[in-house]
């Protein structure tokens, strides 16, 4: 049998009737009896994923005035010989008649791009979209009906992005699109963030848009492709989070070495100097005075061991140990730790703490940072007066707030207070200044969710507060 590839059809609106040649139907297997009404005719020619497509453009075609023609490439329903796909054309005569053409195309697949096309939108794992001026729908493909909850790709015609997603992506994509149709400039794998109306849920992924052009070379909508990066998004969330967690946990290790090097040495300074003392002990008294001292040195380096020994065991945890802790008798601890200094510079203490405040913290971390900011009240004292150190602390709702203040050399904060707490950052000539210990208290207090203050001046001396946090 000679197939034919082309023939003319009518459709008459009033008696719903349509024509079309015989002969062209028979080697579609179908006779003129099988079509009842133009519509059977159709449904049984067309292929159901463009049928709703075709239906779209014989409504405009009645119903808008500016429109008299159009032509559409369809895939068919039912393939005749080497025939799989046509090109459907329809003319408006008047409003109660229809004429058009069909032309078959060969399903050779190198030589039909209908055929090309077909592939692309029911085998691609990535959404394909067509959208006209304003960003309705034209054509989907199987994914992106899939994604979008809808039985068939047909019903997505008409619809926009309103209509499947949460306002803000919705309104981002017509922006967009808005813009490719006013300058013509694609839009190239941009991240975006979808939300479903119906379910709320979000789904992240890497769109690419483009200007859709007619023979003539006018910009008549807009098509692309989206690619679902979900999963990778949600890795690349679990990547950061690890990171995040090995820092925090360097951070902590870091924290860590610190004291030991720094809290140690205080102490060891300490048991030294209390030692050349009862060398140099004058008295049976003394010499008594000096063991007890040593004794007390000896008692508070085995507390410190213990609480680095807790931070040890606490590293493998998320969280470092807290524990009710008194303010007050920490802060003696503390002094005890450094006898032997405030009693060579003679040290006058100003001390306005309740003897019944607790906070709840990490033992080692409080005693370092009482230990870093008493030291240095000492260690940088006025040569020309003697040392007064005034401690004070107190409750605002669930922040304790503590301020260590002395009469020393002072800084200048104009000039140093971008690197004040920098690692190995020192502002003095004195020769024990190792630039660790503000850095140190700095990163222990804000570890913990606190914060520190500083308020100086060069002669006059420091002021340090704390905010513990809640």
């Amino acid at each position: 049998m000679n197939l034919i590839n082309q023939t003319y059809w009518v459709w008459d609106v009033e008696d719903q009737e349509i024509s079309c040649d015989k002969s062209f139907l028979n080697q579609f297997e179908l006779t003129e009896s099988v079509f009842l009404t133009p519509l059977h005719f159709w449904e049984s020619l067309i292929d159901p994923e463009h049928y709703t497509l075709f239906l779209k453009e014989i409504k405009d075609l009645l119903r808008n005035p500016d429109k008299s023609s159009f032509s559409i490439q369809t895939a068919l329903k039912c393939q005749a010989g080497e025939f799989s796909s046509a090109e459907i054309s329809g003319e408006l005569h008047n409003p109660k008649r229809i004429a058009g053409e069909i032309k078959l195309h060969s399903q050779k697949p190198f030589e039909d791009d209908s055929y090309l096309m077909k592939l692309l939108m029911d085998h691609l794992p990535h959404s394909i979209f067509f959208k006209d001026q304003q960003s309705r729908f034209l054509r989907i493909n199987k994914t992106c009906s899939g994604k979008f909850g809808l039985n068939h790709p047909g019903e997505a015609i008409g619809k926009t992005d309103f209509d499947i997603f949460e306002d803000e992506h919705a309104q981002s994509a017509l922006d967009d699109e808005k813009e490719i149709l006013k300058t013509g400039e694609p839009i190239i794998d941009k991240e975006e963030k979808e939300v479903f109306s119906d379910d709320k849920s979000v789904r992240w992924t890497s769109t690419s848009k483009f200007p859709m052009y007619n023979s003539e070379g006018e910009i008549i909508g807009t098509f692309g492709i989206t690619k679902d990066i979900t999963e990778n998004k949600n890795q690349q969330d679990e990547l950061r989070e690890t990171i995040d967690i090995i820092s925090h946990q360097n951070s902590r290790f870091q924290n860590f070495a610190h004291i030991v090097s720094h809290n140690l040495r205080n102490h060891a300074g300490n048991i030294t100097m209390i030692l050349s003392l009862i060398e140099e002990a004058d008295s049976d008294q003394e010499l008594e005075d000096f063991m007890g001292y040593l004794a007390t040195a000896s008692d508070r380096l085995n507390e410190t061991i213990q609480d680095l020994n807790n931070i040890v065991d606490a590293q493998y945890n998320t969280n470092l140990e807290f524990k009710p802790l008194n303010l007050y008798k920490n802060l003696q601890n503390v002094k005890d730790i450094l006898s032997s200094e405030i009693m060579i510079h003679n040290v006058k203490f100003k001390e306005s703490i309740p003897e019944d405040l607790e906070i709840e913290y990490n033992p080692a971390y409080l005693e370092s940072i009482l230990l870093n900011l008493i030291s240095n009240a000492i260690k940088y004292s006025h040569p020309d007066r003697k040392p007064e150190v005034e401690i004070s602390a107190s409750q605002n709702g669930e922040d304790t707030i503590l301020t260590v203040s002395d009469n020393g050399i002072g800084l200048d904060l104009k000039k140093h207070s971008d690197e004040l707490f920098g690692m190995y950052k020192t502002f003095h000539s004195n020769k024990n200044s190792k630039g660790i210990g503000l850095y140190i208290t700095k990163n222990q207090v804000e570890s913990l969710g606190g914060r520190i203050e500083v308020d100086s001046e060069p002669g006059k001396g420091s002021s340090f507060t704390i905010h513990f946090g809640s």
